[in-house]
């Protein structure tokens, strides 16, 4: 019994070491988009980060995700439910016909709300800064189509360091019963 524990001690502390790593959503080969009939909120589930919204407002084609069909923001969260990082992304114009307009960026977390507007007349890449930690969710909505890619994202090391934890206090208490 001791050995099993130690070896899904060991197993655990792997998994959760492998999490803190950025996690860089590229829409390379896109899965399947959940869509709750009841709601209507669509779900996409990437390297540990879910996309929801409602649907038909987002859509994650091969290496793009596509957005602004309309003014409806959509939101991308932890898949662990804890908090993260926004590290960097890529976005362009996808054009529907309409003139390239502007893609607003907002991080929700802990602390006062983070915004960064880009103008998609021009494509871009950009590196966000520390204030972009500690996020729970980061939403994005903008005034034309607009594509995103290469979202860089890590999750925080202090929920890693809560998980750790209480996996080391369920091993304890398994131990202390045996003895």
């Amino acid at each position: 019994m001791k050995k099993l524990l130690t070896a899904m001690a060991c197993a655990a502390a792997l998994c959760v070491g492998g999490m803190a790593q950025a996690n860089v959503l590229t829409f390379n080969d896109p899965g399947v988009i959940d869509i709750d009939n009841n709601t209507a909120v669509a779900t996409y589930t990437e390297s540990g980060f879910t996309i929801s919204g409602q649907a038909a407002t987002f859509l994650p084609l091969d290496s793009a995700l596509v957005g602004g069909f309309d003014s409806t923001p959509f939101s991308l969260k932890n898949l662990f439910g804890g908090a993260f990082s926004l590290l960097s992304l890529d976005f362009a114009f996808y054009g529907l016909g309409i003139e390239p307009g502007l893609l607003t960026v907002t991080g929700l977390g802990n602390g006062a709300p983070v915004e960064q507007v880009f103008d998609l007349s021009s494509p871009g890449s950009f590196s966000f800064g520390a204030e972009w930690a500690g996020l729970t969710e980061v939403t994005f909505s903008a005034s034309s189509g607009f594509s995103l890619d290469n979202i860089n994202a890590v999750p925080e090391p202090g929920s890693l360091a809560l998980t750790a934890l209480a996996l080391t206090g369920l091993i304890v208490g398994a131990r202390q019963r045996r003895a």
